[in-house]
């Protein structure tokens, strides 16, 4: 999955992001802790760029927000979590959201957007609630660009010292491979050195 998004990403561009960040919103499978960091990456080499990156993730937020606000406001709870159900989009994933914006009221959606899973789903609260969108679309924004720019952000700086990063796994890749072979030694002596089976008739 992870490796689709980064081929999907580096082929596709700022389409692939627009669009993964509106599947995101919208409470589909699609891990931003994963796509923004790798755009961040890429604005290392070359073929992104960091503004135009942070701004693409921003407005695919507000469209894919906007998108789950009209259907749950439109659908309704009940019909809605039978419908996402279809797509492996979970019941407790809607009550966790749910629980989280009863709680905080329209701070939750501003907050919301930089809380790992829940980030996916609250907008549909809202749309259940039928926030004001006066409201609803500055929250979002601004929760979505601290989001945003800290992913993409943090994945240029590990993009910049990658090499080096490299360089300090690469002693760590020769223990572990070690250790796998250690643990395949003792496997087969354990094998050899194994008790003779008991015959059936002198048990």
């Amino acid at each position: 999955m992870i490796h689709t998004l980064e081929s999907f990403l580096s082929t596709a561009g700022y389409l692939a992001l627009f669009l993964l960040t509106v599947a995101q919103c919208c409470g589909f499978p699609v891990s931003s802790e994963v796509v923004l960091p790798f755009a961040g990456v890429l604005t290392v080499t070359g073929t992104l760029n960091l503004p135009v990156v942070i701004v693409v993730a921003l407005l695919g937020e507000l469209v894919g927000a906007l998108i789950a606000y009209g259907v749950a406001a439109w659908l309704g709870r009940a019909a809605l979590v039978g419908f996402g159900q279809r797509f492996r989009i979970k019941e407790s994933h809607f009550e966790a959201a749910e629980r989280f914006y009863e709680r905080r009221g329209v701070a939750a959606v501003a907050i919301g957007r930089v809380v790992p899973v829940i980030r996916s789903y609250t907008s549909f609260p809202a749309g259940f609630a039928r926030m004001p969108l006066s409201r609803f679309i500055p929250a979002t924004l601004v929760g979505a660009l601290v989001w945003d720019s800290a992913l993409t952000v943090a994945g240029m700086e590990l993009g910049k010292h990658f090499s080096e990063i490299g360089k300090v796994l690469k002693p760590i890749e020769y223990v572990i491979a070690a250790l796998v072979l250690l643990a395949l030694l003792y496997g087969v002596w354990r094998y050899i050195n194994r008790p003779p089976a008991v015959p059936d008739q002198e048990r």
